[in-house]
């Protein structure tokens, strides 16, 4: 195979979308079908197929989070349609603003994702009397941890692409993290409504570094999929604790807080996983991955979901038209998912990504590692989507990282922090807390505002590549 044939495949999905004339979901389509006639050519028909089903059932881990976590959003918010609209409270902007982007948002991307974090933080903003502006910026700073957003579902495609442990990549991702939240934070103390005394800075910086300690914590412990909800959402119930002890109105998290209790739970109790994946589980490929549905993250988003709305008055024919609605919209990014991943593997079972990364380091040397980065912020900018970055790049940064005498963790989970962090500069993420907050045109000012935050990202990533 030579390089523009190895290059092919991403080349025509890049150029797709920058045509402007096809959809991301339909380019990367578009792209995994290039792929797979390469491997149809190289290997025969059977093994694009083979690659075909092993792409799917990979990209099945994250659908199942989607379709099920639509639904469960539109039942939640049907349950509770005012959950995030909590009164304004002049003496505590600054408090509440904190909580809203770091605490309640977080949290809230982590349980169900799809940028719904942001759209949960600029519903509070909203009431806060801050310009619209500043309000849109610092609602999209709560998706500075999507590489858990979702259940975890984008790392949890590259591991499955890349055959590496989920449990390195998650705590590799935390540390890399670390300095990103804390330019979040900064951006925040710009933006923020002030000024505030020294003590307020301390305390801020404190609830991120217990963020940020209890995120590494629980992807050591193996809970990669719920990290993110468990570190949020403990300080989040800990500072509405603070909050009701204090006589103050505190923020609301209504039944995502009822969805994160219950699979903390079944996370935490010793064994319960285990025995619950030994009644049912789905493994069509000994190497990768299996589907374990009662134990799956997904079954429960549906569980909690249709319970809520029942319990908060949901009629049966609005339960059919919500979940209706919900799996319409899922269609896109579901699309999206498949697509990018039948490409990653298509490439993969050609030999794509060793022969494109072999290309680039024996141009580049181990200078070819610091490219990883701003590939995987083009992904991530261009997709909205760290499962479609990963579909597309995961295996491409691995070898890469190999091919220039690195370690593939680092690649990959440069990879995973990038296109995530770069997932809150892509369209589809600022239109939508656009329009949350009236500001439909405005993008542009969004994109201006964010600049200090792209730039910053691509820093730490090269600064972390060079310290391995």
């Amino acid at each position: 195979m030579d390089l523009a044939l190895a290059l092919a495949p991403l080349g025509l999905a890049f150029l797709a979308i920058l045509s402007g004339r096809i959809g991301i979901a339909w380019a990367g389509v578009l792209g995994a079908g290039a792929a797979l006639v390469i491997v149809a050519q190289d290997a025969g028909f059977g093994a694009a197929a083979q690659a075909t089903a092993r792409g799917l059932w990979i990209a099945w881990m994250a659908i199942s989070i989607i379709l099920t976590g639509l639904v469960f959003q539109r039942l939640a918010l049907a349950a509770a349609p005012d959950v995030f609209n909590a009164p304004a409270d002049p003496d505590r902007l600054r408090g509440r603003t904190f909580s809203a982007v770091f605490l309640l948002g977080v949290f809230v991307e982590s349980a169900s994702g799809f940028g719904l974090g942001a759209v949960a933080a600029a519903a509070v903003l909203r009431q806060s009397g801050l310009p619209p502006l500043k309000a849109a910026l610092l609602a999209l700073l709560s998706l500075a941890l999507v590489p858990w957003g979702a259940l975890a579902i984008g790392t949890s495609i590259a591991a499955g692409l890349t055959g590496l442990d989920i449990v390195a990549i998650g705590v590799e991702s935390a540390l890399v993290s670390a300095p990103v939240l804390a330019l979040a934070l900064v951006l925040f103390w710009l933006w923020a409504p002030g000024p505030a005394p020294l003590a307020t800075y301390v305390a801020e910086a404190a609830w991120l570094a217990g963020l940020l300690g209890l995120l590494w914590a629980a992807n050591a412990f193996g809970a990669v999929d719920v990290a993110g909800v468990i570190a949020a959402g403990a300080l989040f119930a800990l500072r509405w604790a603070l909050d009701k002890a204090q006589g103050r109105q505190p923020l609301r998290a209504g039944p995502f807080a009822l969805f994160a209790l219950a699979i903390v739970a079944i996370r935490l109790t010793p064994g319960l996983t285990p025995a619950l994946a030994e009644l049912w589980t789905l493994r069509p490929w000994t190497h990768l991955p299996g589907f374990a549905p009662i134990a799956h993250a997904s079954s429960w988003l549906l569980v909690v979901g249709f319970a809520c709305a029942l319990v908060g008055g949901v009629r049966p024919g609005r339960l059919v038209t919500e979940t209706s609605k919900a799996l319409k919209s899922a269609w896109t990014p579901c699309l999206v998912t498949a697509g990018y991943v039948v490409l990653g593997e298509g490439m993969a079972t050609a030999g794509a990504p060793a022969k494109i990364a072999d290309a680039v380091a024996s141009l580049a040397g181990e200078a070819a590692a610091y490219a990883t980065p701003a590939f995987a912020a083009l992904a991530g900018w261009l997709t909205g989507s760290n499962a479609a970055a990963h579909g597309m790049l995961a295996d491409l940064q691995a070898a890469l990282g190999l091919a220039a005498g690195g370690d593939p963790l680092q690649a990959v989970t440069i990879q995973n922090v990038a296109a995530s962090a770069y997932t809150m500069l892509s369209p589809m993420r600022v239109a939508l807390v656009a329009a949350a907050l009236g500001l439909i045109g405005q993008d542009r000012e969004i994109f201006k505002g964010l600049a200090p935050f792209a730039i910053g990202v691509l820093v730490i990533c090269w600064v972390a590549t060079a310290l391995g």
